[in-house]
């Protein structure tokens, strides 16, 4: 009985310190659990923020591609503009060009009587019938 009473504190405190340390595993196991159970909370938050995010930077991006084409086609639309308004100016300057030489010669040949009047009048009376 002797050995029962001086075994009997270390038995108890043994016996205390188990239970404190099951407990304590428990407490821990439980606080563990909460923990993840937030972390994955705040895992599924992000990733769905995420989500969010890629699909307005994809939006964002679709929009600036069709700025960028109707900009595009904005200034292709100015330089064929551009481009047909010169190639009219040229053409008409060429025109302009044989016109005013056509009319020189026949001025010359008129000064120089290689074109009578009676041949300018039968000339004219044709160009007015073709037009009508």
């Amino acid at each position: 009985m002797n050995i029962i009473k001086e075994i009997l504190p270390y038995v108890v405190s043994i016996s205390a310190s188990i239970f404190t340390y099951i407990q304590t595993k428990k407490k821990l196991k439980q606080e563990l659990e909460i923990v993840k159970t937030n972390n994955n909370h705040e895992i599924d938050k992000l990733m769905k923020q995420h989500k969010i995010d890629i699909e307005n930077l994809k939006e964002t991006h679709r929009l600036e591609m069709k700025l960028k084409d109707k900009e595009y086609e904005h200034e292709k639309e100015i330089i064929q503009l551009k481009s047909k308004t010169i190639i009219d100016e040229k053409g008409q300057e060429a025109m302009n060009t044989a016109m005013s030489s056509v009319m020189g010669n026949i001025v010359n040949d008129i000064v120089s009587g290689k074109i009578s009047t009676d041949k300018i009048n039968e000339l004219s009376q044709q160009f007015k019938n073709k037009q009508n």
